[in-house]
């Protein structure tokens, strides 16, 4: 189990929650292949994708919001 975010940072939902263990919902689709069906393996990894997408662009937002704009040279 992870520590606790020291006190004032702040909570990154996509690392210290329960909704981290979505990142593996692909291995509990292929734990189960051969008894459920297909649609549901391939829902597993629709699910654990998801969850990769979603904290890559929360970290490069973040990431993004630490610089500042460029400026525009006209």
């Amino acid at each position: 189990m992870s520590e606790p975010p020291p006190r004032g940072a702040e909570r990154d939902i996509f690392r210290d929650t329960w909704v981290r263990y979505l990142g593996y919902a692909n291995e509990v689709g292929e734990a189960f292949r051969s008894l459920v069906p297909a649609a549901v393996v391939w829902l597993s990894y629709g699910v654990s994708s998801s969850y990769v997408l979603a904290d890559a662009i929360d970290k490069g937002k973040k990431a993004g919001d630490r610089f500042p704009p460029l400026p525009l040279d006209e």
